[in-house]
């Protein structure tokens, strides 16, 4: 099974960001997927987001953080990405603060896709000039084609 992040981002689901908290963030990234269609059980789907981050910290340090949920109602698998030009309090691992934030969610019973998404996602964002350049965009369209000249390597 070959991943191409391509087909789990949307321009729709970019956005960028000031909010003060790690949850008025994940606030938003909800917002986005919802507008785009992907969440339609917004409570439900903050409520696990928030209790997956209370096991361990989705803030994988290097300014990056990637909450993560696989819960019914969601029919297939998405990426959200948030850009926080200033940085927010996510008790990082290197307790840094975060920069972007890559939301993925998709349905409960696809353990192995997810890992297969996450390794994808991984590859692309170990760069450090990348992650420096997403910082850097100003618009969600840069964003997005940076990502997707990423993932055609």
């Amino acid at each position: 099974m070959n991943i191409n992040l391509i087909d789990y981002l949307s321009i729709n689901r970019i956005c960028f960001t000031n909010s003060d908290t790690k949850e008025l963030t994940i606030d938003e990234l909800i917002n986005v997927s919802r507008e785009d269609n992907k969440v339609s059980d917004v409570a439900s789907f903050k409520s696990a987001l928030l209790k997956r981050d209370t096991i361990m910290s989705t803030g994988i340090g290097y300014g990056v953080a990637i909450p993560h949920v696989k819960m019914a109602g969601i029919e297939d698998f998405f990426i959200t990405i948030g850009i926080h030009k200033r940085g927010v309090d996510w008790d990082s691992l290197d307790n840094k603060p975060t920069y972007l934030i890559f939301l993925i969610a998709g349905p409960e019973n696809q353990q192995e896709r997810y890992l297969r998404i996450l390794a994808s996602l991984t590859m692309v964002i170990k760069d450090p000039e990348r992650r420096k350049r997403l910082i850097t965009c100003n618009t969600k369209y840069e964003v997005f084609e940076l990502l997707v000249k990423a993932g055609q390597r």
